[in-house]
């Protein structure tokens, strides 16, 4: 066990962070609960126990300049990226050092926490998985047909089959109000696992048309044959993509402090 430890411990986690946002602009900076979003995230990842180091990979000077405020690393890189991953492998193969996992880490999921990454290198260790990521239930109606949250059908052996904006499975002569009492769907979390080749790898594919139409890189990887493993987790976990979602983690947040 304590090779498989050793192996798990040699990974970096890199947070791509964009400031402006389309549908809620400077999210990362705005605060939630007296501090901004992205800070959130760097202090749920830094407990994990296998993450050698975390960066944060961004073209803002603000964000910048806040990471290393408040103790953090961060690079600069370059603007013209299609894709969180694109950034964090010109990132990863700029710092010049060698990791067996790379852990994409969205900047807007302030609820992430150091089990959930380690529990996600572990299960990617334990299957030989090349890439993997966090799945959670879905539990309301809100997220089963926003399409800001993205759904995913897996196959019996836990990678998945394909993601989607849409509501998938589509159940067939079930009023979609009961849906999800008819079936357990899942959403997809912003935290991705590569092994150091996968990453190699999958930066030389060209843009599929799956994820031109759905705007989600992942489809360009299972487009090009890759497999991904799908991690569940259990932990409340609310991605910020808009200001419904920032209100609703301030909401959150207040219950739970409040108990």
């Amino acid at each position: 066990m304590d090779t498989v430890l050793e192996d798990i411990r040699n990974s970096i986690g890199i947070i791509p962070a964009r400031l402006e946002s389309s549908r809620l602009p400077r999210k990362l900076l705005l605060e939630l609960a007296g501090k901004p979003v992205i800070q959130w995230t760097l202090e749920g990842a830094s407990t994990s126990k296998f993450l050698q180091r975390i960066i944060v990979a961004t073209d803002s000077d603000e964000i910048f300049d806040f990471c290393f405020k408040i103790g953090f690393e961060a690079i600069r890189t370059p603007s013209n990226f299609e894709s969180g991953t694109e950034r964090v492998f010109w990132a990863y193969h700029n710092l010049g050092e060698k990791f067996d996992f790379i852990v994409n880490i969205q900047g807007d999921e302030p609820f992430i926490n150091g089990n959930d990454i380690d529990n996600l290198l572990l299960m990617t260790f334990r299957k030989k998985a090349n890439i993997s990521t966090l799945v959670a239930p879905i539990t309301s109606e809100r997220e089963l047909f926003d399409p800001s949250t993205v759904k995913v059908v897996r196959r019996l052996d836990g990678f998945a089959l394909y993601f989607s904006r849409s509501t998938i499975p589509f159940i067939r002569d079930v009023e979609p109000k009961d849906w999800l009492a008819r079936h357990n769907y899942f959403k997809h979390i912003g935290i991705y696992c590569f092994r150091s080749n996968a990453i190699e790898r999958i930066n030389s594919f060209d843009k599929s048309n799956l994820e031109g139409l759905e705007k989600l890189e992942q489809l360009r990887w299972l487009d090009n044959g890759e497999e991904i493993l799908c991690v569940e987790t259990k932990q409340t976990l609310i991605s910020i993509d808009t200001a419904e979602d920032l209100n609703l983690a301030e909401h959150y947040l207040k219950n739970k402090l409040s108990i």
